[in-house]
């Protein structure tokens, strides 16, 4: 079956661009984004639209079901992401500045820094982290691309990463009982 060839306007392929220096920031809209360590600035692209993403910074190109969600992140050295995992595969590619992500193994944790251009794949389960370990000389943040396959992937963080946030006052005994309760075993 052919696949039906469609000829757009301008106006509506305009609707599909997104510049990186238009990109809304998004400096919180997820838990861990509250704490010293998890600050960082979130500029999404596409796709995520049944997250906290519709509260804070709506993706760019917000119109198309994609099947993807593609965010840049910037953070300065020594902040990230607590560790969490996703329903579907991530994709990490370092654009500036030298990146550590790090995944549990059964016993303990292990981890690779990515350099400019470098990618990693996390496979759906795998409880993973990232963090800035360098910008580039002269500049204050690193800068990631985050990738999941997916319209609305889910996010869950670890039991350690919960109480985290319980002990930081950022959940409520409430809701960290919330998230604990809701944790795939």
């Amino acid at each position: 079956m052919a696949i039906p060839v469609v000829k757009p306007s301008r106006a509506e392929m305009d609707r599909c661009l997104a510049r990186f220096d238009d990109l809304e920031r998004q400096e919180k809209g997820f838990p861990d984004m509250l704490l010293p360590e998890g600050r960082r600035v979130l500029r999404n692209v596409i796709g995520n639209q049944d997250s906290p993403f519709d509260d804070h910074a709506p993706a760019a190109v917000s119109h198309l079901r994609a099947g993807i969600v593609v965010a840049y992140i910037s953070a300065e050295p020594g902040k990230g992401v607590t560790m969490h995992t996703h329903d579907t595969v991530e994709t990490f590619i370092a654009i500036k500045g030298r990146w550590r992500v790090e995944w549990e193994l059964d016993s303990g944790v292990d981890g690779v820094v990515l350099g400019p251009k470098d990618v990693i794949a996390c496979p759906v389960g795998v409880l993973r982290r990232f963090e800035c370990v360098e910008a580039p000389l002269g500049e204050d943040e690193g800068l990631l691309l985050g990738i999941n396959v997916g319209d609305a992937p889910t996010a869950e963080g670890s039991p350690e990463a919960i109480q985290r946030l319980l002990d930081a006052g950022v959940f409520t005994p409430e809701q960290a009982k919330a998230a604990f309760d809701g944790l795939r075993t």
